[in-house]
């Protein structure tokens, strides 16, 4: 497999495929420093889908050397589309080293990049928990906010698919850490994971916002307190 050949293929497809956003500051609402071709995130899956169906057969090397040429990219396309082939090879995932998993986090600007790639090393993370949460901890208090918020989010799915008390003390570890802060990339991810926990926690997370309430992020407090009395979001 030809990486460099195919990677270029692929980027002339997105550029095919990419909107013209007008007005809009698409960038600026994704929180991208990337280039941004504007190709609708069903498009993306599309792709991501038929190209996983034409490779099935594909190698591990030769898939983490096509996506790590994704996350090295230009492109927000690029960095969303390596999130989505991940998904699609679950099984290559949870054999990465963690370095390999920090490398590619560090390339991604936004809450969406950030938000697909733990979407899906949630996987790798759930299959190693008892080592690999030390790379969670790590980026709880990294400079880099992409990875501070990171550490919230891959824990999203964690709690809602998994009980284990573990990620329960790790999620309220790791939002005592942040809860100071003002960014609403770190903001909304709190909120967003207390609002996981409800599902298979509900009185913890009502005691934890009962002692917190003064120190949590507002926007935090009214949106767990809604999903607590009304059950939606």
């Amino acid at each position: 497999m030809n990486i460099k050949e195919v990677h270029r293929e692929l980027i002339a497809t997105l550029k095919k495929e990419g909107r013209d956003p007008g007005k809009f500051p698409i960038a600026k609402y994704l929180g991208t420093m990337h280039t941004v071709y504007n190709v609708p995130v069903p498009v993306l899956q599309r792709l991501a889908k038929d190209w996983a169906k034409s490779h099935q057969s594909i190698s591990q090397d030769n898939l983490i050397s096509f996506v790590d040429a994704l996350f090295l990219g230009k492109s927000r396309e690029e960095k969303k589309m390596a999130s989505l082939l991940l998904e699609k090879f679950p099984h290559y995932i949870c054999v990465l080293e963690s370095q390999t998993i920090d490398r590619w986090m560090s390339e991604l600007t936004g809450w969406e990049e950030v938000d697909s790639f733990c979407d899906e090393i949630d996987v790798w993370l759930r299959a190693g928990s008892s080592t690999r949460v030390s790379l969670l901890k790590k980026w709880n208090k990294d400079k880099q906010i992409e990875k501070r918020r990171a550490s919230l989010v891959v824990l999203c799915s964690s709690v809602r698919f998994d009980p284990d008390e573990r990620f329960v003390n790790l999620a309220f570890q790791y939002i005592d850490t942040l809860k100071s802060e003002s960014h609403v990339m770190i903001t909304k991810a709190i909120s967003w994971l207390l609002r996981s926990l409800i599902k298979y926690h509900k009185m913890k997370v009502a005691r934890y916002l009962k002692e917190n309430t003064s120190t949590l992020p507002r926007i935090a407090v009214r949106e767990v307190i809604k999903k607590l009395e009304t059950g939606k979001k």
